[in-house]
């Protein structure tokens, strides 16, 4: 432990913090971009620049290692100057479009400009990065709004391992790119959208949020993830009770912010239209069971000229009373037929812990069989 002087307050840190680790850990802002609490300090940014007695220059935050009777001042005419400058020449190679941006009301560098009272670049605008990629179904990469604060390729390496992307060339003309600029489909990208995650402007995007409102039309609500058994936390940002897009929350006790291809991206079954809300079933069975006054056609044509059957065409939407006597009814005949082994069951993740409990109650105390498995094992 060592204990620091932060703008005049007594700070106490553990071994191997930052002095930003240290001075958010006491509830003291100190501005940045390319900082994030899960990876690896950078200190691109500059933006975290702070006064520490002694030093002449001031220096990053991320990366200095806090030390005991450290005096650091991380307020100042001199270091609100420095990052005015610093926002000043991001904004020189940044498109304003925040009017009609997505991310707006949640972009970083919107938000510093805002504190710092930037309007505009004093500079030329001078974009170096006009690419823009929507080589996957996932999300979009549209590096003018890039500010290369690397955050998408630290995550790549260090928490999804990855490493499907990095910086490529140098200087004003660096871009984030993927080896040889090949697609990502043919990288080792899984699509997981962490990148996405971490990123603090709109250079990267899910698709599905695209013109689909700005940040304050959205309501967020926090959840668990209905995949497999992890029970990552999920952060579900709707409009008009339609999922926009979902997030990782900070500090969720399962997975942090971090999330895999599904659970960022696997959410929009919720309100598909073909989603299936009532039991069906087999339209030959509906008729045999008095349910249906036709029988089904002899044959549902797949000839070009005409439609394949639809699940209309084969099945009956019937009431969940009906359904269930039909299934029960169902198994009962195939234990007295052939035993309780003749019959298996399936879990779902979908599903909570408590129905797949009941589930496997079912079918080992009801049925009288083991053979119960689960899909979140797979």
């Amino acid at each position: 432990m060592a204990t620091l002087t932060i703008n005049g307050r007594p700070v106490t840190a553990p071994a191997a913090a930052s002095v930003l680790d240290a001075a958010l850990s006491a509830g003291i802002e100190i501005p940045r971009l390319c900082h994030h609490p899960e990876l690896s300090a950078w200190g691109g940014c500059r933006l975290c620049l702070v006064e520490v007695e002694g030093q002449r220059a001031p220096v990053p935050a991320c990366g200095l290692a806090a030390k005991e009777g450290m005096v650091v001042t991380t307020r100042s005419e001199r270091l609100t100057a420095l990052r005015r400058e610093v926002l000043d020449f991001l904004l020189s190679d940044h498109p304003l479009h925040c009017v009609i941006c997505d991310k707006a009301g949640r972009c970083d560098l919107q938000r510093y400009a805002y504190e710092f009272g930037l309007l505009d670049s004093s500079h030329e605008k001078e974009f170096s990065r006009t690419l823009y990629q929507d080589d996957n179904a996932f999300f979009i990469r549209d590096h003018q709004y890039c500010i290369s604060c690397t955050r998408c390729v630290r995550v790549c390496d260090e928490i999804v391992g990855a490493t499907a992307i990095e910086v490529s060339q140098r200087g004003f003309g660096s871009y984030i790119a993927t080896p040889f600029d090949a697609p990502l489909v043919e990288t080792t990208c899984t699509f997981c959208g962490n990148c996405v995650q971490v990123c603090p402007t709109a250079a990267l995007l899910p698709v599905e949020r695209l013109g689909k409102g700005r940040e304050w039309e959205l309501t967020h609500t926090q959840t668990t993830c209905p995949y497999c058994g992890t029970g990552c936390t999920l952060d579900v940002a709707t409009r008009n009770g339609e999922v926009v897009y979902v997030s990782g929350v900070p500090g969720a006790p399962a997975n942090g912010e971090f999330l895999c291809t599904k659970g960022r991206f696997g959410l929009d079954f919720t309100t598909h239209a073909h989603r299936l809300r009532r039991p069906w079933v087999r339209r030959d069975l509906a008729y045999a069971l008095g349910l249906v006054p036709e029988p089904p056609p002899a044959a549902l044509g797949r000839s070009p000229l005409l439609r394949p059957p639809g699940l209309a065409d084969t099945h009956v939407e019937v009431d969940w009373e009906t359904a269930l006597d039909l299934v029960a009814e169902k198994l009962a005949a195939v234990v007295q037929q052939d035993g309780p082994d003749a019959v298996g069951g399936v879990g779902s993740a979908l599903a909570t812990n408590e129905d797949n409990y009941v589930f496997q109650k079912m079918m080992r105390g009801s049925i009288g069989t083991n053979n119960v498995d689960l899909c979140a094992r797979l």
